[in-house]
């Protein structure tokens, strides 16, 4: 005589959880070498050498132009230029070997110590008299055409 016993399948699968990312958290930067890389959303922070012979003082101390939330990458304390855009290029495709820095994607250039604040991003906060070059992140659009990001 054969039974069967009734039993309920137990997903054996565990369920992903969602992705949590959480960026809002403030960096420290006791050192920021020539080269060092730092993104806080769509704006990336590259140390230089020195400041470009072309800058001069900005009163702007916004970043990024816009007046959304995102574009809210305030500069507190330390210096802040503009620069003439192809002599900066030209140090960061210098500095990079060729990476193909256009100058549409180059915005102010600042001299710490300083902190960048933002209001979802965590602020950055660095210690050093760092130079440090604004580039704006790219990505592609569908026609596969090369713009701006934006937060």
């Amino acid at each position: 005589m054969t039974t069967t016993t009734k039993t309920r399948r137990r997903d054996t699968v565990a369920k992903a959880k969602p992705e949590a990312i959480v960026n809002d958290q403030p960096r420290t930067f006791d050192d920021f070498p020539v080269g060092t890389v730092a993104h806080q959303g769509d704006v990336i922070f590259v140390a230089i050498a020195s400041l470009p012979r072309s800058a001069e003082p900005r009163a702007n101390r916004q970043l990024a132009e816009g007046n959304t939330q995102g574009s809210r990458h305030i500069l507190v304390g330390g210096e802040c230029y503009d620069c003439d855009r192809n002599e900066l290029a030209a140090e960061l495709n210098r500095l990079y070997r060729g990476a193909g820095v256009a100058e549409q994607y180059i915005g102010p250039v600042l001299r710490g110590p300083c902190e960048i604040q933002h209001p979802e991003h965590g602020d950055h906060i660095h210690t050093t008299d760092a130079v440090i070059a604004v580039v704006y992140q790219r990505n592609l659009d569908a026609e596969q055409r090369e713009q701006r990001t934006l937060d």
